[in-house]
């Protein structure tokens, strides 16, 4: 027989038999199923905690949340600060870092865009463009914000979150689980036409997403000028209650404003966040006391509105799929 027409042959005896295949493949997992799997291990895990403990954030603290992202300083660099930001302390159920570039509050805009988009394609695999997504933050389609968006896509893309889960205290107190994964997968951009293809890590959609994002009202969020007052926005959606008293001092380690500075400083900066809050409706009131304490009263208005919310109604490919 020419070598053309020469057939592979497989010796019988070492065919895999079809009970065996069937075996192998109900134990095959799929990304989808670790990652759900371990989601709902952290959250049985929270839920045993204290009640002042459960409290689950993307960043989660005793009593309240600690954004990852930072006011970009004024002082040039050649190269992007990297940062290893660090949540938890000696009674807490766990503690997560972020690791990676700095992340700052334009990129906090940017993800809340995508995410938005996400929602809008029931999918976390989408195409959109750099001039949509400029539109959605409230910029100009310039090409020099264009180039803006894609380097914060690029972090965002770096940026991996450990989560690491403890049982027990003093010397019995030992890790449970140890998670760790990026807030988006993948992203490409086409120089000629600026689309651009986003996928969101399915593990930061099950384990962070929606209470990253709880209560944020994307059209409202919009609307704020100050990076200080969308700090300060995303801080009380995440308290439940309407009046609000908290140190200055925590209160600026909590959106990661400057302690460093001197007090008249600072708490020309806190008046400056909470002014516009005030202006655009959403505080009632707000005073800083004599005694460096921070009290606020958000408005009626203040809880948001459904249909402006980031993950609203939302139907993702990647929970049903």
């Amino acid at each position: 027989m020419p070598d053309g027409d020469k057939k592979l042959s497989i010796p019988s005896e070492t065919a895999t038999p079809p009970d065996r295949v069937i075996g192998d493949l109900s134990k095959m997992l799929s990304g989808k199923k670790i990652i759900q799997e371990a989601s709902e291990f952290v959250r049985a895990h929270i839920r045993r905690q204290p009640p002042v403990q459960r409290f689950f954030s993307f960043m989660p603290t005793m009593l309240t949340r600690v954004s990852p992202f930072h006011f970009k300083g004024r002082h040039k660099s050649a190269t992007w600060p990297l940062v290893r930001l660090d949540s938890g302390d000696a009674n807490s159920w766990g503690n997560m870092q972020v690791v990676g570039e700095l992340l700052i509050i334009f990129d906090e805009t940017i993800l809340f865009c995508l995410l938005a988009l996400m929602t809008r394609f029931e999918s976390d695999a989408f195409e959109t463009s750099q001039t949509d997504l400029a539109q959605i933050a409230g910029i100009d389609p310039t090409p020099k914000n264009a180039a803006k968006i894609w380097k914060s896509i690029q972090r965002l893309a770096g940026t991996r979150i450990d989560l690491q889960l403890f049982s027990g205290k003093g010397k019995k107190r030992k890790t449970l689980k140890e998670l760790t994964g990026s807030i988006l997968s993948f992203a490409d951009k086409d120089q000629a036409n600026g689309h651009v293809r986003i996928v969101v890590n399915p593990y930061f959609l099950e384990m962070y997403a929606e209470s990253f994002v709880t209560n944020i009202d994307m059209e409202f969020r919009s609307r704020l000028k100050s990076d200080i007052s969308k700090a300060f926005y995303r801080f009380y959606q995440g308290q439940y209650e309407t009046q609000s008293e908290i140190e200055i001092m925590r209160l600026a380690q909590a959106v990661n404003l400057n302690i460093a500075q001197e007090m008249k400083q600072l708490k020309a900066k806190v008046r400056t966040g909470l002014k516009e809050l005030q202006g655009k409706g959403y505080l009632e009131t707000y005073e800083i006391s004599r005694d460096n304490r921070v009290i606020v009263s958000k408005t009626k208005d203040a809880a948001v509105k459904f249909e402006s919310q980031i993950l609203g109604n939302s139907n993702i490919e990647y929970f049903i799929g």
